[in-house]
């Protein structure tokens, strides 16, 4: 197996104590506005089993490329704050939607969503980018942010073959070291069951949105996000419910298992740090990823 330089960015969730106080006002998290046209391309790759899986992609391919990864119950646009930020134009950038989200392709079949699948998808899009662009010695990073970190990482073990020079982990955790928030359970249940009750599946989704927080966010924000989870097919839901993580000593476990790994924490963030600390953050990913 290839030896890739492994770098890790993890999250610090800090409770808030809201101080007694005639008036209280509060910075929030913003819906940040981008332009219309900024050259992103998009298209569908074919992944196993005839799944079609909706790209985006812009920059120059002769550089590093970028694929981000997203987290549960959210699209290739929470990558938005990344995306649109002039820091990221030295690179090739790339970023997808899960198959059974977005404008991904939405298989009826529960069995058609597993870590595997999931990694053959990323398979189909690089196998794509080396078709489309012959580039020698060629430089791929992938981003995770999430459960896009133990799908990344499943990628790399699956696909030994294909030369992967990076990796940043966001609010990550490898397989089978995640504890799950119990508060959130009932919330995740909503996500599945009773699924012919749909105002309590939404309820659930409000639910697990917000818990991405430390601090307060826009009502427009809130709104964006909804959107995005709604669009999740059942099926998928259902095999993803399981699986995200929130515990920063995870993450640090994680961390420990590397080599030649960079840890950096945030404080006063919570799981959604690529909009609550995005200037930071981006600066942060540049930064590690010009070093390899």
């Amino acid at each position: 197996m290839n030896l890739i330089k492994l770098f890790s960015v993890f999250i610090l969730t800090i409770t808030f104590a809201i101080l007694t106080s005639p008036v209280i006002t509060v910075a929030q998290v913003p819906l940040y506005t981008f332009p219309a046209d900024d050259g992103t391309k998009s298209y569908y790759v074919t992944g196993e089993n005839g799944v079609n899986i909706f790209v985006d992609e812009k920059g120059d391919p002769t550089k590093t490329t970028i694929i981000f990864s997203s987290g549960f119950l959210t699209s290739r646009m929470s990558w938005n704050p990344q995306w649109f930020d002039p820091e990221f134009e030295k690179f090739h950038l790339i970023r997808y939607d899960y198959r059974g989200i977005g404008k991904s392709d939405k298989p009826k079949d529960v069995n058609s969503y597993s870590q595997d699948l999931f990694s053959s998808d990323i398979y189909a899009l690089i196998n794509k980018l080396n078709t489309e662009y012959y580039i020698k010695n060629k430089r791929i990073v992938l981003v995770g942010w999430s459960i896009g970190v133990p799908l990344s990482l499943n990628f790399i073990k699956n696909y030994p073959n294909i030369k992967i020079d990076g990796f940043v982990s966001i609010g990550g955790a490898a397989n089978n070291t995640s504890k799950l928030d119990p508060s959130l359970i009932p919330a995740l249940q909503d996500l599945v069951d009773p699924q012919d009750n749909f105002s309590k599946v939404v309820s659930g989704i409000d639910i697990f949105v917000r818990s991405l927080f430390f601090k307060p966010f826009s009502d427009e924000l809130h709104s964006f996000l909804m959107g995005n989870s709604v669009t999740a097919s059942f099926e998928y839901r259902k095999s993803g419910s399981k699986n995200d993580v929130f515990g920063m000593e995870n993450g640090l476990y994680f961390s420990s298992l590397g080599q030649n790994v960079e840890t950096i924490i945030y404080k006063e963030s919570g799981h959604c740090i690529l909009w609550e600390k995005a200037k930071e953050l981006n600066k942060d990913v540049v930064k590690l990823i010009s070093k390899i």
